[in-house]
């Protein structure tokens, strides 16, 4: 029986590339086996333009299988925006109790789907957006670039090295920070 568990990157259009970049290498270099979902099959272009190909839809993954998923920001989310389906996977993932992370603007989807009701956070997104968009509680909110609560590591975009690490550390993974670092 395989009972090896994956990080599922979630894939939508328009995901910010570089904000996965140290974290593919953490999940790499610490052996972590990695699974692409997107919201459907088909070819997904990040902001910068990369074509990326999912293995798997949040429909059709097996979460049983994931340990960890992790939601890229994204320059223009208003396709993301009340989307049920991803906001259904994400509470499942959630309900589990598995690592969540999400960066930049991705903690908005987090909280439109009820996961960072009553979870410190932090975001890119300025105080006027998130009370534009909603489902944020400014209670919980952390002028941080990194916040860790629980299993759910968020920070802001220019923060991804730390979000790197932080996620890294609570998989529990042997890296090398020192390969990430200027010297």
């Amino acid at each position: 029986m395989n009972d090896t568990t994956y990080t599922g990157i979630l894939l939508y259009p328009r995901f910010s590339e570089y904000e996965l970049s140290v974290l593919l290498s953490v999940l790499q270099q610490g052996g972590k086996k990695v699974l692409y979902i997107g919201l459907e099959h088909q070819v997904v272009k990040g902001e910068a333009g990369l074509p990326c190909i999912p293995e798997t839809t949040i429909q059709e993954v097996d979460i049983s299988k994931l340990d960890s998923i992790v939601l890229p920001g994204v320059d223009d989310f208003e396709h993301l925006v009340d989307h049920k389906e991803l906001s259904a996977f994400i509470k499942r993932i959630n309900a589990q109790g598995k690592i969540i992370g999400a960066i930049s603007s991705a903690p908005y989807l987090l909280a439109q789907s009820g996961v960072l009701c009553d979870r410190k956070y932090t975001t890119g997104l300025t105080a006027e957006q998130r009370a534009f968009l909603g489902g944020f509680t400014d209670a919980y909110f952390v002028d941080a670039p990194t916040v860790v609560d629980g299993q759910i590591v968020t920070a802001r975009g220019s923060a991804f090295v730390d979000f790197a690490f932080k996620y890294g550390e609570l998989l529990q993974l042997h890296f090398q920070k020192n390969w990430y670092v200027q010297r």
